[in-house]
């Protein structure tokens, strides 16, 4: 088996959280669930970099350093998130969350991450 199918898999449950973050925060969910989901977020998500970032450096992918970087943005970014919570109402929250770039981090797993994962394949990683 290939070791971009456990990636693959995390990809596919990333988004899946994050669509329920995005259902959580329209639907104005509780604030403790939605502390709840973006903490379980936060924590795939760092799990799913470490995961990625070690195989990057296995299969010698030349663009990691530029990888690593998007990676530690979008953990920033996640917390920022968590942060504007503590601080603000549900109303700004919300209206903050909608301009939060969402549509980044999909778009850095369809594309930035499919490339990594179609390196891996290509160097013939197993597990």
């Amino acid at each position: 088996m290939s070791d971009a199918q456990p990636i693959g898999r995390q990809h596919r449950e990333l988004v899946s959280m994050l669509e329920r973050l995005n259902d959580a925060v329209k639907n104005r969910e509780s604030r403790e669930e939605i502390y709840r989901i973006i903490d379980a977020v936060i924590a795939s998500t760092r799990l799913h970099f470490a995961t990625e970032e070690q195989l990057m450096i296995q299969c010698g992918y030349p663009e990691i350093e530029s990888h690593r970087n998007m990676h530690a943005q979008m953990v920033d970014d996640a917390l920022h998130l968590k942060g504007k919570l503590d601080y603000v109402g549900d109303e700004m929250f919300t209206e903050w969350f909608n301009h939060w770039p969402f549509s980044r981090v999909l778009a850095h797993i369809q594309y930035a991450d499919r490339q990594v994962e179609d390196y891996i394949i290509r160097a013939g990683m197993r597990q």
